[in-house]
């Protein structure tokens, strides 16, 4: 008990609370000759290793010859000086069982391939363990290894400054152990107040693998990056989710765009112009059913104690039921031909597996298991896609490719169904006028922008069809799929971008929305320009591959409407925009505005200028709206934070 020993705790943003108890707990160890180091880095965030580095010179200079570098997220209850000092004999560094959420670990282990660290959980028989390093959490060090070593690597900032020292510690010759018998509490709390903690585990894990590893061991490590790639990504639920969302996404509308191609070399532009006008048909009605609800349920459901699952899932399924009761009561007046009827009745089913799908959407979510949805989208997506070519192969006949459609929405319809009970016990679909109000009354508007926005897009199509006839309608189709297919680039836009416009907003930094703003406007402006433009000058090479006969005549449309990607891409970012800052009515006036502009210039165009005049009027109108959406951004800008 002759040893002068040191405690030297980092301190990040440390509650004076907290450092009452360390020297409380200290204080009751039975402790004659110590000093307690506490070194705060939250003005100078040094870094750990830095901090330690610093307790450690000021310990030395002041004579002690034992330390014990410690996190300030540990408790010392029921250990005595006298026990912990005992593995001395055995170690040059040690440490001690650590209690870590609710599991306990017994010091660390490298991987001799890939010079990782990991921690040890299974108990081992003697008291008294060799390891390759101790946590850093609680790591006991006698001075002679600091006079031969050194100290720690300052490069590190955060974790493996641990395994790094240990590690060299080792190949110096000494002794690096864990004495089992005891156990302290490590409560982590850099795993909530640490958002980058596996960013900087991921980058110090590869630094000390350059540092120490092999040309072997350097070239498995390089065969095996796509594996390195997915276990990191699995490890962040945020980029699982996202990565998982937008591939199976590409993956989808391939898919859809190999039926586009089948359809078409199978069926005359008058019979695929049958098929584009039933899902058209359908989709006017299907943002009824969301009814903002999925903005909604992932924003508002997990805060709301009022509301369950249940409450949502009931609201979106009599959606569905008034959305399919609308689409076949809608047959009756509008003056279809009998096939193009019979096609929309078999689709309406569409409705309810739209509205389970949704709400499945808005569960996984909630629960940070978005990639589960994507995965079974396309597994759907696959299945569909396969079956409606061979069916129209086979049989070349629009109705009978319906009828399997059909049936796969309504086998699909159950699968949900079954997966939603799974999930989330104690489903019931209950009608309650209060409760469905209660989401009405925040949903609204997002339900508004969603209708008005599928109106404008699709008002064309409609017109085309009973201004001239369904010849017209499959080769514009045709022509706009392409154009549909690279959507999932908005999309993956906006997942990216609207989580760090929140979070910049949230935290006031104003400038830096305005200075992403502004680079996301040319790197956009970049990407869509070279694709729009690749399409307009090789359209005439590689559509010939797919498009014959009167289908050749969709490739100048789509030289026009291509141009309609960068446009809505730069719209998006100020749409993005106004949903932070709570304009979102500018993005709903927009929507109105298109709506009428769209409906107003077909009518008069369409007559003489058939598809070319929709394609100039869809064109016109996206310029227009980016220049409105610049208006009412500059117009906020001046004021704005």
């Amino acid at each position: 008990m002759n040893k002068k020993i040191a405690f030297i705790f980092v301190l990040y943003k440390t509650s004076k609370k907290e450092i009452l108890r360390l020297e409380k707990e200290i204080s009751k160890m039975g402790l004659q000759n110590y000093k307690i180091y506490f070194i705060d880095n939250t003005s100078s965030n040094k870094g750990y290793a830095a901090g330690v580095n610093i307790g450690l010179k000021k310990a030395i200079n002041d004579g002690f010859d034992l330390f014990l570098i410690c996190n300030y997220d540990i408790s010392f209850n029921n250990l005595k000086i006298k026990e912990i000092l005992e593995a001395g004999k055995f170690f040059d560094i040690w440490g001690l069982a650590m209690k870590q959420e609710g599991k306990i670990y017994y010091g660390g282990e490298i991987d001799r391939w890939r010079m990782s660290g990991g921690l040890i959980d299974k108990k081992p028989k003697q008291r008294f363990f060799s390891v390759d390093f101790v946590s850093g959490s609680l790591m006991i060090i006698k001075k002679n290894v600091i006079d031969k070593v050194g100290f720690f690597d300052e490069s590190y900032f955060m974790y493996y400054e641990d395994v790094d020292y240990c590690y060299r510690a080792k190949k110096a010759g000494f002794k690096i152990g864990v004495d089992t018998k005891l156990i302290y509490d490590h409560f982590e709390i850099s795993k909530t107040n640490n958002p980058k903690k596996n960013w900087y585990l991921f980058k110090n894990r590869l630094k000390f693998f350059l540092k120490y590893s092999t040309p072997l061991q350097k070239i498995r490590e390089i065969i095996r990056i796509p594996k390195t790639i997915y276990e990191e990504i699995k490890k962040r639920i945020f980029y699982l989710n996202f990565f998982t969302y937008n591939i199976f996404s590409i993956l989808n509308k391939l898919l859809t765009f190999i039926q586009f191609i089948v359809l078409i070399r199978v069926f005359p532009p008058e019979t695929y112009g049958i098929y584009s006008l039933a899902w058209a048909h359908l989709s006017m009605f299907l943002p009824l059913i969301d009814f903002g609800s999925t903005n909604y349920g992932i924003i508002n459901l997990p805060q709301q104690k009022k509301l369950v699952f249940s409450d949502l899932l009931s609201f979106r399924f009599f959606l569905s039921l008034i959305v399919f009761l609308i689409t076949i009561i809608s047959l009756f007046f509008i003056p279809y031909n009998l096939t193009t009827k019979i096609t929309i009745f078999f689709i309406s089913i569409v409705s309810f597996q739209t509205s389970f799908f949704g709400s499945l959407l808005i569960k996984l979510t909630n629960i940070n298991q978005v990639y589960l949805s994507s995965i079974i989208s396309f597994i759907f997506q696959f299945l569909l896609t396969f079956f409606v070519i061979l069916v129209s192969l086979l049989t070349k006949d629009i109705l009978t490719v319906f009828l399997v459609i059909f049936i796969l929405y309504g086998l699909y319809l159950v699968y949900l169904l079954d997966y939603l009970q799974k999930i989330e016990l104690n489903i019931k679909i209950n009608f309650d006028l209060k409760k469905f109000l209660s989401i009405i009354k925040i949903s609204y508007i997002y339900l508004l922008i969603a209708i008005f926005a599928r109106w404008y897009s699709r008002a064309d199509i409609f017109l085309l069809n009973f201004l001239k006839n369904q010849e017209v309608v499959g080769i514009y189709s045709s022509a706009y799929k392409f154009l549909e297919a690279l959507m999932f680039m908005v999309t993956a836009y906006n997942l990216s971008s609207l989580p760090i416009l929140v979070s910049f907003y949230k935290d006031k930094n104003f400038d830096l929305i305005k200075l992403k703003i502004k680079k996301d406007f040319v790197f956009l402006s970049f990407i869509a320009l070279v694709i729009s433009f690749g399409f307009y000058f090789f359209s005439d090479i590689f559509l010939n591959l797919f498009f014959k006969n009167k289908y050749l005549l969709a490739i100048p449309i789509l030289k026009i409407i291509i141009f309609n990607l960068p446009l809505i891409l730069l719209t998006s970012i100020f749409f993005n925009f106004f949903y932070v800052v709570g304009k979102v009515k500018i993005i709903l006036f927009l929507m109105i505005f298109q709506l009428i502009f769209n409906v107003s210039a077909n009518l008069i165009f369409i007559p003489k200028y058939s598809y070319f005049a929709s394609s100039y009027i869809s064109l016109i109108g996206e310029v227009i709206n980016l220049l409105i959406s610049i208006y009412f951004y500059k117009k906020y800008y001046e004021n704005f934070g």
